[in-house]
């Protein structure tokens, strides 16, 4: 199992998650809303933004990441990807049974 995050700004959250879904390349995604600060062009910057946990397996990482670059509105979206060790049986076959593919 893998899980991969990414931030966005919070009213474009929802077309992210629901895309992603539509798809099955997860079977679930949390939204968090977050205040993040960081760097961009020179300059400090402080954003209200929504922290997206996508639950998926790892042979659709790939998928994942390209089809977020390809629908985030970030110029460089955060995409990181997390490894999970142990994971409940019973939690993990609802995963497979839920995203797309072999």
């Amino acid at each position: 199992m893998r899980l991969v995050l990414t931030t966005c700004p919070v009213n474009k959250s929802q077309m992210l998650v629901d895309e992603i879904l539509k798809l099955k390349l997860v079977a679930c995604a949390s939204k968090i809303d977050v205040k993040s600060k960081f760097w961009w062009k020179g300059k400090m910057n402080e954003e209200k933004e929504c922290l997206i946990i996508f639950k998926t397996r790892k042979e659709l990482v790939k998928k994942l990441f390209k089809k977020i670059k390809e629908i985030h509105p970030y110029e460089v979206p955060e995409i990181v990807e997390i490894k999970v060790e142990k994971v409940y049986d019973k939690y993990l076959e609802w995963l497979k049974d839920a995203t797309q593919g072999p």
